[in-house]
């Protein structure tokens, strides 16, 4: 199995991206969704990157931005960090207000200015389109966007 992250990221980065993801998942109320994607995510990564510590023990220390951001010092250790949060912050369906917030004060803790967050914003939104397009059976999607919305 590969890795879903890029080799440059190692252990310690991707427990801080954990963290993070976390963070931007409490920022409007932790989803369901949000919840399995982002156990998901780790549990993925924990075997590979020979990770001991469980999900639950990584999210037991809260991300903090100012700290951890250091760690993150090439432009493509920015951008997956920022990609992720991006990502959990989709996955409910809707990139709330305190998710957008979250990530905006990581990427000013990254040295990330506003036009190249934006542009990672652009990217990820690009990706997910793409994925949808991908789906054959409009009527069940709809069906789907549906049953989430009214939740």
């Amino acid at each position: 199995m590969t890795s879903p992250l890029p080799p440059s990221i190692e252990l310690h980065h991707l427990q801080s991206i954990v963290r993070a993801m976390h963070a931007v998942a409490e920022s409007d109320g932790v989803h369901a969704t949000e919840q399995v994607m982002l156990r998901g995510f780790y549990e993925s990564c924990q075997h590979e990157a020979g990770a001991l510590a469980s999900f639950d023990d990584i999210v037991a220390t809260p991300f903090d931005a100012a700290t951890d951001a250091a760690a993150f010092d090439t432009p493509e250790r920015k951008a997956v960090l920022l990609q992720s949060c991006l990502l959990l912050a989709h996955a409910d369906g809707r990139y709330s207000t305190g998710e957008r917030a979250c990530i905006a004060s990581f990427a000013q803790a990254l040295g990330v200015d506003a036009s190249t967050l934006g542009a990672i914003e652009e990217g990820i939104a690009d990706h997910l389109l793409q994925q949808i397009s991908r789906i054959s059976n409009v009527d069940a999607l709809r069906q789907v966007a549906d049953e989430l919305a009214a939740k």
